[in-house]
Parts: C-alpha cells; sequence; structure tokens
C-alpha cells in the first residue's frame, strides 16, 4: 500500500516528466500540467483554489468580489466598474512565476458575454 510520501512522490513525477513531439523534435514541458493527464484537471482545481483562497485572505476590502463563482479556470464575479483594473492587476500579481494571467470581459449593450451554441 502506498503511503503518503509515495503519493506525493510519484505526483510530482508526473507533473515534472511531461514530454511532447512536435514536427519530429521531442520537448519537456516546464510549466503546467499535460493535456490530457488523468490528474491535471485536479492539479488545476486545487491551484485555482489556492489562488482563490490567497484573494480573498490578501485583497482590501474595495478589491474583494461582491460574487465570484468559479468553474475549472473560467470566473464570473461582481465588482465595482471601478475596481474591475485594480482587481485583475491584483490576480496577476498572487503568483510569482508571471505564467498565469487573468482577463476580463465585461457586460455590453445590457449583456453577459457569455458563448453559445
Amino acid at each position: 500500500m502506498l503511503d503518503v510520501d509515495d503519493v506525493m512522490e510519484l505526483l510530482e513525477f508526473i507533473l515534472t516528466t511531461t514530454y511532447f513531439c512536435f514536427r519530429c523534435q521531442i520537448y519537456r514541458q516546464k510549466i503546467g500540467t499535460a493535456m490530457g493527464s488523468p490528474v491535471s484537471p485536479l492539479v488545476a482545481n486545487l491551484f485555482m483554489e489556492y489562488l482563490e483562497q490567497k484573494l480573498l485572505d490578501t485583497a482590501s476590502m474595495e478589491l474583494k468580489p461582491r460574487l465570484w463563482k468559479m468553474y475549472v479556470n473560467d470566473i464570473f464575479e461582481v465588482v465595482k466598474k471601478s475596481s474591475v483594473k485594480r482587481l485583475t492587476e491584483f490576480l496577476n500579481n498572487l503568483y510569482d512565476s508571471g505564467s498565469i494571467k487573468f482577463t476580463y470581459e465585461m457586460a455590453s449593450e445590457g449583456k453577459l458575454p457569455f458563448w453559445t451554441c
């Protein structure tokens, strides 16, 4: 039976040894989780929850969203219009690597920017 240390070692191995082939050249992925890996959605969700908690713990009251709903990497939030740009900058500085970038879309003509089929 595996103990916690074994699971952590295996998880680190899975997340740090991702290789892929593109135009007959083999590359090693350095950041992020591998697309198609069964562990990737779990790790992505845990990471996004970590960022969400960091936001809630460190943002000033004027930046904290009135509503924050997240599904994987999509976030629906309600904030003051005057705080949108500052909140986005704050979110983009929560993680030091610079590999995570938040963007935003605002309502236009009274409609939210949802994709429909």
